[in-house]
């Protein structure tokens, strides 16, 4: 009887070893296609951001080239009142033929003389028209570009947002099907792997500014990642890093590579807290140091605010704001 329990018990492990083998084979397959379109999300949430820092410049602008085309308006207005007064108080004009009249003047030859002087102010006039004309017509033509331009632009952004959407709902699908192979698994008796905890506290003190920025990003362990989003409630990764900085008074744009442009680069060998780092050859992402390698950041698409060593994605590089 205990020999054939002990064959009946082989049979059985040697049936459920293969699955839970294949389960969890299929669990890792899971977890790599979800982290490869959380990579595709970071990159899009990326683009996006930068494309709303052009988009809003550009904005601006367009704004500056209708207050000034408006106050060019006027002032050709004015200009061409100017002459118009002129004219009028110099000249008496009947049909196409000027005729001149001598009622206020003294003699032919000081009128004469006011004429040239009224023909000398005239052309000023005329070649001050004619300046005016030529800014407000580059001006125009700006604007019409500018305009163009912006038009473009918050196409991209409807584009990126739409695709941003497409990623975060295949995201949402594979996480799905991950959690219930997960729970098959567990059902099963199998042990998931799981990441490594996430630690919450400061390894080293910050100092200067940098202390304020560090406090600020450990203030926000937890808050979910958002795409476009610098805070109060939720961040995506940039937005956490210039709201960070923001609170030791430096201001960073709300996006990653252009904060690699903006920051004083750094050794690894120089990091200390408040430093960023920064990730992948296209600078999709960037966290904030706090020591013993070591950096808060809001990682992707469905995780909250957390520590991670730095070295978990390709460092780009390093850079010290302020």
């Amino acid at each position: 009887m205990a020999v054939r329990a002990a064959a009946l018990v082989t049979a059985v492990t040697a049936t459920l070893l293969p699955a839970q083998a294949q389960a969890q084979a299929s669990l890792a397959e899971l977890d790599r296609r979800i982290d490869q379109a959380a990579h595709q999300l970071e990159t899009v949430v990326e683009q996006y951001n930068e494309t709303r820092v052009v988009l809003r410049a550009n904005q601006e602008r367009l704004d500056r080239l209708r207050t000034t085309i408006v106050e060019l308006d006027q002032q050709l207005a004015d200009r061409h009142d100017q002459v118009g007064q002129l004219l009028a108080s110099t000249y008496r004009v009947n049909g196409s033929r000027p005729v001149v009249t001598l009622l206020s003047t003294a003699s032919a030859e000081h009128f004469v003389d006011q004429l040239l002087m009224a023909d000398v102010i005239n052309r000023d006039h005329e070649r001050s028209i004619a300046g005016l004309r030529d800014v407000r017509d580059r001006s125009e033509s700006a604007r019409r570009a500018a305009t163009a331009l912006i038009e473009q632009q918050q196409l991209q952004e409807q584009q990126l947002a739409a695709k941003r959407q497409q990623i975060e709902n295949d995201i949402r699908h594979l996480t799905e099907l991950r959690n219930r192979q997960q729970a098959l698994l567990n059902r099963s008796g199998a042990s998931a792997a799981s990441r490594s905890p996430a630690h919450t506290r400061l390894p080293e003190a910050a100092t200067g500014a940098a202390a304020a920025a560090v406090a600020f990003a450990h203030a926000q362990l937890g808050k979910p990642y958002r795409w476009g989003s610098a805070g109060p409630n939720s961040y995506d990764c940039s937005g956490l890093t210039s709201a960070a900085w923001a609170k030791a008074g430096v201001q960073l744009p709300h996006n990653a590579r252009r904060q690699f442009g903006a920051v004083t680069r750094v050794g690894r060998d120089q990091l200390r807290p408040g430093d960023l780092v920064f990730f992948y050859s296209n600078i999709q992402h960037v966290g904030i140091y706090i020591g013993a390698g070591q950096m808060i950041h809001s990682p992707r698409h469905g995780e909250v605010v957390r520590v991670d060593r730095i070295d978990y994605m390709p460092i780009r590089g390093y850079g010290r704001p302020g």
